[in-house]
């Protein structure tokens, strides 16, 4: 068990914990949640004793280490990334040097006090280096750094050669190596590609110590958390469940506090309106005293915090554009002898949410380039439609800001047919508050820069928007609104993203890229995944080998001299035939009915379908009919492949 008691920590006159107490059992996953600037990442600090605390104490069992993962890449360099990794070992690799000294300590004295203290040390070192599976270091070491995205060509690569976010994921493997009794964790999964953060998932599930995680990925936190741990106003509130069930309960008691604090004031009202009418009435002076002493003795609440709703996002209005907005025919896309796509064939139409996803490296980003026009093509042909206004979000983006205006000043300089309160929501909802809006650009951080960036590309008159990792450097309340506004937003929509709920939220179709091609599938992330796995379970029973058999014995000719083949045979062949063609026809619907699928989500993408559709209902019901028949279909190629390797 870990526990905080009567904790509290302030910078300057700031108080960010006041007197808090609270327990984590030492098998807990917590989620810790709260408003920017509310403490979170100090609280990690704290029980990870990276800062003192300024009274109370926090105390956990004797032995237990608690090991702690920073927001900010770590000072790394003159060590592979491997030997990088295995230093996070020191301690056992000390405990190791202690084991032989021990050794060397009985094997010259074989009896007497000394070797009695030795041979008990030894054991407790063994089992120590034992429960550490210390000599198996290597191996999970290098397992650990491929499940984070790292190569094996990488493990020999001086870590100094890297970025900080691929010093951070150096950082998170030695703390997962190590191990410790309690992690704490912020922000682990901001530097991982969709893969790496679905490993991560599972290793941290798997791990038999307490874990604490702060995170602005809400399907991370609903996967590996199992109770949330809200800071507020120097206070805590624990809540069972992952982030989901706490929203919900967070609001029923919001609702509750608000209605408590409603009362409290009308009464409180009603109090001083008696105390004031009757005042200066020597009958009623008694009363007066008695209202004024019940009104001293109220402890006044405070309003509820979630009262002021965060500000939302409003795209200005745009043209619309052309129905087709972009076609590449034949796309080639080379550097140097690396060919990142091959003669790909593709045709986005107007309305669409597309996500675009494949493993790092693979064309994600390369892909928005052509599209954006930044990047030319090898070969091939890129065509754009009318009207087509694209705007274009990446993170190097950041840069092209004039570094000596205020931030108010360059969104403004860039903001089209927006209204200055309509600027300044735009800047609250990009968690710009108060007095930052005054700051220069060139003393923001780079995260800062990145979304002031992102708000210069909403604030413009665009139908088209090109999003690459736009929520990187956003908390979970301005995802969510961010989300919410791009469900709005009346034109096309194509994303690359790493957060799971962002791409099951928003796109209705995914372009998987990687080894030259650009494959489509229809539905969410979720659904491609799911579609994925069948397609690829078919291919394997398909092509998985066929158990041996007794090879038939050569049938003899008959007395005309021909050879007749068994009737089981030809039977079997028969059977061969009808499932092929039965399977060619299953295909052939599959095709079809994922076309007409695919229309009809165009159709509907249209801002005005429900106007010009009289029959909107129906085609709906039928886009949704269309989805199941199609899952059926899938489900019965898996059949006939079952069938034909059975």
């Amino acid at each position: 068990m870990l526990s905080l008691d009567n904790l509290t920590k302030s910078y300057g006159g700031r108080v960010i914990f006041d007197h808090v107490s609270w327990s984590m059992p030492d098998d807990a996953r917590v989620g810790l949640v709260g408003l920017n600037g509310a403490g979170k990442s100090t609280l990690l600090k704290m029980i990870g004793e990276q800062i003192p605390v300024d009274s109370g104490r926090i105390t956990r069992p004797q032995r237990t280490r608690v090991g702690y993962l920073a927001q900010d890449a770590p000072e790394m360099g003159g060590r592979s990334v491997l030997r990088e990794t295995l230093s996070a070992l020191e301690r056992m690799q000390a405990l190791d040097a202690r084991r032989k000294e021990l050794e060397g300590i009985l094997e010259r004295e074989h009896s007497g006090p000394n070797h009695d203290g030795a041979l008990a040390e030894l054991g407790e070192v063994l089992t120590d280096l034992e429960r550490h599976d210390f000599y198996s270091a290597e191996s999970r070491a290098t397992a650990v750094l491929f499940g984070l995205g790292f190569k094996e060509e990488d493990l020999t690569r001086d870590v100094a050669e890297f970025s900080g976010g691929i010093r951070m994921r150096i950082a998170l493997a030695k703390l997962l190596l190590d191990a410790p009794d309690f992690m704490m964790l912020d922000e682990p999964t901001n530097h991982l590609d969709i893969e790496a953060r679905n490993w991560l998932e599972e290793y941290v599930t798997a791990h038999q110590g307490g874990i604490m995680v702060v995170s602005h990925d809400r399907y991370f936190l609903d996967s590996v958390t199992d109770r949330t741990l809200e800071v507020s106003r120097g206070r805590l509130t624990e809540y069972t469940g992952g982030y989901s069930k706490y929203l919900v309960k967070r609001e029923q008691r919001y609702e509750q506090e608000l209605a408590a604090y409603n009362n409290q004031r009308e009464e409180i009202e009603h109090i001083e309106s008696f105390i004031s009418r009757f005042r200066y009435q020597a009958s009623k002076a008694r009363l007066v005293q008695s209202r004024i002493k019940q009104l001293e003795k109220i402890e006044r609440l405070e309003p509820p915090e979630g009262a002021e709703k965060p500000p939302s996002i409003a795209f200005p209005a745009c043209e619309k554009s052309h129905r087709r907005v972009f076609e590449l025919k034949g796309a080639v896309k080379r550097y140097g002898n690396l060919t990142v796509y091959d003669g790909i064939d593709l045709v986005i139409e107007r309305g669409a949410r597309i996500a675009l996803v494949g493993p790092n490296g693979s064309g994600k980003s390369t892909l928005m380039k052509i599209l954006a026009d930044v990047e030319g093509l090898s070969g091939g042909t890129r065509i754009i439609g009318q009207a087509v206004r694209i705007g274009y979000f990446a993170q190097n983006l950041a840069e092209s800001l004039d570094y000596e205006k205020t931030v108010l000043k360059e969104l403004s300089d860039h903001a089209q047919g927006m209204t200055t309160p309509e600027i300044r929501g735009l800047l609250g909802a990009m968690l710009f508050s108060g007095d930052d809006v005054d700051k220069r650009v060139g003393v923001l951080s780079g995260g800062e820069r990145a979304r002031l960036a992102l708000a210069k590309v909403i604030a413009q008159r665009n139908n088209t928007l090109l999003l690459d990792e736009p929520t990187n450097n956003l908390d979970i309340v301005a995802k969510d609104t961010l989300l919410e506004a791009l469900r709005r937003f009346p034109g096309t929509v194509i994303i690359v993203s790493h957060d799971r709920f962002i791409l099951n939220e928003l796109v209705t179709e995914v372009i998987e890229v990687g080894r030259g091609h650009a494959l489509r599938y229809l539905g969410n992330y979720d659904e491609y995944l799911q579609k994925k796995a069948q397609i690829e379970a078919a291919a394997a029973n398909s092509q998985a080998p066929r158990a041996s058999m007794p090879q038939p014995t050569k049938p003899e000719p008959n007395r005309n001299g021909k050879v007749e083949r068994p009737k089981a045979e030809r039977a079997n062949d028969r059977e061969r035939e009808r499932s092929a063609k039965q399977r060619a026809q299953v295909e052939s619907q599959i095709e079809q009915k994922e076309n007409e699928r695919a229309a009809l989500a165009t159709d509907m993408s249209d801002p005005d379908f429900y106007l010009k559709r009289k029959d909107a209902d129906d085609l709906i019901a039928r886009y949704e009919r269309l989805g199941t028949e199609i899952e059926r279909l899938y489900a019965e190629l898996v059949k006939f492949d079952e069938a034909t390797s059975s």
